[in-house]
């Protein structure tokens, strides 16, 4: 995985949303419906800032996985 393309805020709100390194590079790396079948460093590859990926940890936190 190349954490180079997250950026340090993307981070660290995923860690704070799985609690764990592991978790969140396996997110990371696991292609999502909400992101047309990308993973979400794929989809932060082409914009490290992508609001998408943001508002996926953000549903996720709060409890809504759909």
């Amino acid at each position: 995985m190349d954490v180079s393309v997250i950026s340090p805020a993307i981070w660290k709100r995923a860690l704070e949303v799985f609690g764990d390194e592991r978790k969140v590079e396996r997110w990371f790396a696991t292609p999502l419906s909400e992101l047309d079948g990308r993973t979400p460093e794929a989809v932060l590859e082409r914009d490290p800032n992508a609001d998408a990926v943001s508002a996926i940890l953000d549903r996720i936190d709060y409890g809504v996985f759909s």
